[in-house]
């Protein structure tokens, strides 16, 4: 057994795990590697700076990572701890920030790791873990022949619910919380057809200005009618896409006169309900009637972003 404490008041014999040698190889590896702040330069692994190391990067680093400037410190652990495993049999186990299952994120260490590993657990509370309110998770990568190709999602809040479905996911949103509330939570409380029925698949034409605007996540609440005197077929959907308290809001926008931040979703409505003054009203009412739907969809370290086909699987009875 050897462990690897950098912080010197944490430990009498202080060792960086990156000064390692990839040498020493390991049944099981376990620990809570640092994340990285992401305003702050000096919380990421700079691969350059461990070049005159006594471990180059070379040895744990693919040649994609090592060519940025900068990489998220806990990934750097994740890639380094691969190189430490003494064979198939071997596991790693980290506490990690949620933000690494969103989807599409970190598509080369979630490469790399199933190129190790054929079983991975995801474990999620409500509770928060330290003193910073950062969402995390206790994952495993690991071999079973139980749960080969597995990816076992447990979230625990009132109860414990365990999803397993297969590996080829994990690129997948996979994030406990969010997999149980779009199956179980407040999420499926709407009821109706897909809203993406209802709208263009065509990129919407707008004005958008981050200093110029008239139109924000705070105001877009006062824009939900269609003014008598204006052209119904002006008048697009806008839909919040980040923010913890505004995400989700919906406002109808007149692509014409309005200027927007770049904090929206903005969609055209199909040709047939372009004409559509109640339709379009409805559609606005119902999105912002039930918020609880894109809150809980999400689970981010800052603010809460949701993606497209979040509003395209929303639910309008009109």
């Amino acid at each position: 057994m050897e462990g690897c404490e950098i912080d010197g008041s944490l430990s009498d014999q202080p060792k960086d795990f990156f000064s390692l040698t990839i040498e020493k190889k390991y049944d099981l590896i376990i620990g809570n590697p640092p994340f990285t702040k992401y305003n702050l330069r000096e919380s990421y692994y700079h691969p350059k700076k461990y070049l005159n190391n006594s471990v180059s990067p070379h040895e744990y680093l693919p040649p994609v990572i090592l060519k940025k400037e900068k990489e998220k410190i806990e990934n750097g652990f994740i890639l380094k701890s691969l190189r430490h495993l003494k064979d198939k049999n071997s596991t790693i186990a980290f506490i990690l920030p949620i933000s690494f299952f969103i989807r599409n994120k970190n598509k080369i260490i979630k490469k790399e790791i199933l190129n190790h590993f054929s079983t991975v657990i995801i474990y999620q509370d409500r509770e928060v873990w330290f003193n910073y309110n950062i969402p995390c998770c206790f994952a495993i990568f690991t071999n079973t022949f139980q749960h080969k190709d597995k990816l076992i999602l447990i979230y625990k809040n009132e109860h414990e619910h365990r999803e397993i479905i297969n590996i080829n996911r994990f690129f997948e949103e996979v994030i406990p919380e969010v997999f149980y509330n779009k199956k179980y939570g407040l999420t499926n409380n709407h009821k109706g057809a897909l809203l993406k029925n209802y709208l263009s698949m065509d990129k919407a034409e707008y004005s958008k200005s981050f200093k110029t605007n008239n139109v924000s996540a705070k105001n877009i609440l006062e824009k939900v009618c269609i003014p008598l005197d204006k052209t119904v077929e002006d008048y697009k959907v806008a839909v919040v896409r980040v923010g913890n308290a505004s995400v989700g809001r919906c406002g109808l926008v007149n692509t014409k006169e309005d200027v927007l931040n770049d904090m929206f979703f903005v969609f055209d409505f199909a040709e047939q309900y372009n004409n559509k003054r109640q339709i379009k009203e409805r559609i606005c009412a119902l999105v912002n009637s039930n918020p609880d739907y894109f809150r809980n969809i999400t689970c981010r370290v800052g603010s809460k972003s949701i993606k497209k086909e979040d509003i395209y699987n929303f639910k309008v009875a009109i």
